[in-house]
Parts: structure tokens; sequence; C-alpha cells
């Protein structure tokens, strides 16, 4: 198991309904974020030069929420809030792996701007156009226009999709409440979708709850020595830093796990990107153990979260083998004669429900795949 093991958990939450202005610009719902090097023709200008864009039939532009994020050269994103901001590592260009966000229902009509507001024209426009996927025939081609302006740039929109509580320990967005652990931020305390009579608010009644709380649990069967058994309540998470802006709040933190009086720090990471319609929670854990050489066979790692629905109401698609063949392959003395399974780059299941879907993706490492350390489910 030596090397790194990255679990992407993504919860997108669809709206239930679809208004006459996004059927006829809309491509879809969810947060859309293209990195700069695939925007190179407006790239590596300052981020705060930027402005973003959409259009009506008329060519009437409107400010529309947008944010960009900058990624530092190791990878991480630039933080300028928290204990240990790092906001010294970015540039403040638009540049390489920086990404720019926008939500899908900002998407305008393919009509290049021809009225800007209170009269000020950008000095360059680019124009971004957003497909619809294969079979979505009732949706057409759109469009945001990203806007560079090389001197005083206007006032961004007003409109914030997410707001980030550290205090109270929860995400409010206009489609879901996300409470989380503050003690281990991989720990979902539960998340509620928008009730029938708005935002989601502090009555029960008015929200429907859709994910009730999550859990992991790791062994690790040392050879010649004792048994780490980890959950969830054994390892706190420590929040480095934070950054909120209108479109995403994205938060990274580390994780102690506390063993006989002593802390020792966990190889592993995560920095949760909130949106108002999903949340994004890549988990990097790096397992500086030799699985072969240092661990006993049985030695693994579990995450698992309680819904509130029967999972019989889901479509549940995984490209994963059931836990149960291992049990059945070990049962049967014969097992070597079978095949052996073929190994992916990456692993991933999905829940799709009426209007909300779950996603999750594991990448194991390149040593991990070597040594067939691959995931199940059950």
């Amino acid at each position: 198991m030596q090397g790194s093991f990255r679990l992407l958990f993504f919860v997108f939450i669809l709206l239930g309904f679809v208004t006459t202005e996004s059927l006829q610009a809309g491509i879809h719902r969810a947060p859309i974020i293209i990195p700069a090097k695939k925007l190179k023709d407006i790239a590596d200008y300052p981020v705060k030069n930027y402005r973003l864009y959409k259009t009506d039939a008329k060519g009437v532009a409107s400010a529309i929420p947008f944010q960009i994020d900058e990624v530092n050269k190791i990878g991480d994103y630039v933080m300028p809030d928290g204990p240990i901001p790092n906001a010294k590592t970015g540039d403040g260009v638009f540049s390489e792996a920086d990404e720019l966000s926008f939500m899908g229902d900002d998407v305008g009509a393919v009509m290049k701007p021809t009225v800007w507001p209170d009269g000020k024209a950008p000095d360059s426009v680019y124009e971004l156009k957003l497909t619809p996927p294969s079979g979505k025939d009732e949706l057409k081609e759109g469009a945001v226009y990203i806007a560079v302006f090389n001197a005083v740039a206007p006032a961004m929109s007003d409109n914030k999709y997410v707001v980030f509580s550290l205090a109270t320990g929860e995400v409010v967005t206009s489609r879901y409440r996300y409470r989380f652990d503050k003690k281990n931020y991989l720990v979902v305390n539960g998340v509620e979708m928008q009730g029938a009579q708005g935002l989601p608010g502090p009555t029960p009644a008015t929200n429907v709850p859709l994910i009730d709380s999550s859990t992991f649990y790791a062994k690790a069967d040392l050879k010649y020595f004792l048994t780490v058994q980890v959950n969830h309540r054994s390892v706190n998470s420590r929040l480095e830093a934070f950054k909120t802006g209108p479109i995403r709040t994205i938060v990274r933190v580390t994780f102690v796990y506390t063993f006989l009086k002593l802390n020792f720090e966990v190889g592993m990471y995560t920095e949760v990107s909130f949106f108002s319609n999903s949340v994004i929670l890549p988990a990097i854990i790096y397992n500086p153990l030799d699985g072969i050489k240092s661990l006993n066979k049985g030695s693994g790692f579990y995450y698992g979260f309680s819904m509130t629905d029967s999972p019989k109401k889901y479509q549940f698609e995984t490209n994963m083998r059931p836990y149960q063949d291992i049990v059945d392959a070990e049962a049967n003395f014969l097992s070597f004669l079978k095949k052996d399974v073929p190994i992916e780059n990456s692993y991933w299941a999905s829940l799709i429900g009426d209007d909300r879907m779950m996603y999750i993706m594991l990448k194991p490492s390149q040593t991990m795949l070597q040594d067939k350390n691959i995931p199940y489910y059950s």
C-alpha cells in the first residue's frame, strides 16, 4: 500500500425545477470549473482584472458571480484565511492550473455583448461556449463572456451562492445545509436538502434529510509488531487555511492520530470544495508503508456513509467488485485457477436518485495497483 490513495467523494444535489431561461441558454445546473491552461487566449492577466458576463438575445451584458482560485507550484490552492494561510505562494496572475469557476445556471445566450453595464466596455473579451451533452436535445448551446479590464475593473456581482460558517460548523446554500464535524472534516454530521418552503432552515420539517452521517475505519496489522485500528473518532483534523468566495468555499485540513496519548501526523489531507448544489471532498491519503513487506493480510481502509433513504431507491453502478467475492475466493481452494481480475486506474461508484446523485471515485497509486491492492464495495 505504499504511495498515495486518493478518495474523491462528490455529492451532487440536482435541482428539482428548470426555468424557461435555463432551457434556452443554460447548459446544466452543476458548477463549471475551467483551468487557465485551457483558456490560453485570455489567461496571464492579473486576477483582479477579470469579470464574467452573460448576455440576452439582444446582446445586453449583465455581470454574473464567478471565482478565480489560484493553485501554487506544489498543487495546493492559495488560501488567504485561517491559522496557516499560504497567500504568499500565489502570484496574483490567472495562469496554468489556476481555476475559473461559475455556475451552470448563469450561462447565457450565444450573443456577443454590445451593451455593457454603465457603458463601460472591457479591453478584451473572450467568448466561452458551452455545449450540452449528447442526448440533451431540450438544451441549447450557451455562452459566458470573460472580460479583462486593464484599468480599474467594475464592481463584481453581489450574488453569493455559498455561506461558510466556521463558528457553527456548517455550510448553507440555496439548495442544501451541510453540517460538518470540526474535529474531523471527513465526517459529515448531516446533509439536508432544501425543503418545499424555501431555503434550508433550523426547523427539521422544512428540510429533506439526505445523508445522516459518515464514517471511516482503518486497520494496519503490522508484521512483527502490533495492530493499529483507527476510526473517525480517534483521528482529529486541524484547520490550516480556507478561502470563501461567491461560488465555492475551499477548506484545507490535515489529520492527527492520537495513540497512547501521543499525537502522530497522519499522512492525509483534504481540500473540500462547497458549491451551491454540490460538495467535492478529495481526500489524499499518503501511506508510507510497504503493504506487502510491512502489513499482514486483512489490513485495509473503509469509508462509508449512512443515508436517510433506503439505498434501494437509488440506481447503483460501479466498476468495483463486491467484497463478498474475496470471501468466496478464499473459501474455495481452487480459486487460484480463476482468471485474474483486470486492474483499473481508478474505481468509482454512483448512486442516482430522482433529484440527487452521489459519486465516489478512488485512485490508488501505481505501487498499490502493481501489488493488486484495489478497492471493493460491500
